[in-house]
């Protein structure tokens, strides 16, 4: 296999806003890199800033393959989504998923209007912009969670984002004002699905997508009133409650029927979105085992300790498989 460019985004320095989560991508990159030695697949690695140092780095650059572990640029997270239409204007094809399946997932909202279109079952609720205060009068009563639009990772998602309506009203006034203060975006008020939390990652191969062994996340641990939630804490804080308690279950434990639906929907979203390579679809599911598409992840965390590798490792994928796939079906969409 010929040579590979592994880009990823530069992250700040310690101490910065969201640092941990967004320093995080160089343990993908570790992996990447480790796998392409495995393989034999000669590489170089590139952090770049933005989308104009992007241009900088690929102008006289001989690979013609990249591997795209930039994730979002300090600034704007939504320029990262351009990438790989950045790297084909110079004749170079990118892993994941390309700039129109990056963009329409990055927005929650958009993404969830076109799931639902699709007649694909997602929770209710409502968006409120910046510069307008929330009214809860135009939401049935019942539990909510509150999140950024345009967020990853768990950002500026707390136990304190999930709220009742309308009893809690002037509590999830005051989170939504002040969620547009810190990200300066769209909060969405969505239901709140109480009983059971699943990631499932689909990669793609043949041209088609391959739904790995179902992961479930385990919330036995948490306290009953205690919100079943995976929140920025319980993903980076390695010294909070969640970090330690909420562990994955694979294959997780579900009806045979409740499985098959979840497999099915999430190759639905996948069509939904247009996406390619590898994704993961989150899901929560009522009492009744009802199945709701929370979002969907294109170019989620492949971290060694991440879900995904996870579901991989399960499935009976090795790491350097999952890219040298990865590579091959880049290789495939090669322009010559």
């Amino acid at each position: 296999m010929e040579a590979v460019l592994i880009l990823h985004n530069t992250f700040g320095e310690p101490g910065d806003t969201l640092y941990e989560s967004r320093a995080g991508v160089m343990d993908q990159v570790r992996a990447v890199e480790a796998g392409c030695g495995r393989l034999g697949v000669a590489f170089e690695t590139v952090a770049v800033a933005d989308l104009r140092h992007l241009t900088a780095v690929l102008d006289g650059r001989q690979e013609r393959l990249v591997f795209n572990l930039a994730e979002e640029f300090l600034g704007d997270v939504r320029q990262a989504s351009f990438v790989p239409g950045v790297c084909r204007a110079f004749g170079k094809s990118c892993t994941g998923n390309d700039t129109p399946a990056l963009l329409l997932a990055q927005n929650k909202i958009q993404a969830k209007a076109l799931l639902a279109g699709c007649g694909l079952p997602v929770p209710q609720g409502m968006v409120v912009t910046p510069g307008d205060a929330l009214d809860a009068a135009h939401l049935p009563a019942g539990v909510y969670i509150l999140k950024p639009a345009f967020c990853d990772a768990s950002e500026g998602i707390t136990a304190e984002s999930v709220v009742r309506l309308p009893e809690e009203n002037d509590k999830a006034a005051y989170l939504v004002a002040s969620l547009h203060r810190e990200f300066s975006q769209s909060v969405i008020v969505e239901q709140y699905i109480p009983a059971k939390e699943l990631n499932v990652s689909v990669i793609e191969t043949d041209g088609k997508p391959l739904v790995m062994p179902l992961a479930e996340i385990d919330f036995s641990a948490f306290a009953d009133g205690q919100p079943k939630i995976v929140d920025y804490a319980a993903k980076w804080d390695a010294g909070s409650f969640g970090f330690h308690n909420t562990p994955r279950k694979i294959p997780a434990d579900l009806p045979a029927d409740v499985a098959e639906r979840v497999r099915e929907l999430a190759k639905a979203a996948w069509a939904a979105l247009g996406c390619r390579d590898y994704v993961r679809v989150d899901f929560r599911l009522d009492e009744r085992l009802n199945p709701y598409i929370l979002e969907v992840n294109p170019n989620p965390d492949i971290s060694p300790d991440a879900g995904f590798a996870a579901a991989l490792d399960a499935g009976g994928i090795a790491y350097e498989r999952f890219v040298a796939m990865m590579l091959e079906n880049a290789e495939g969409r090669v322009e010559n």
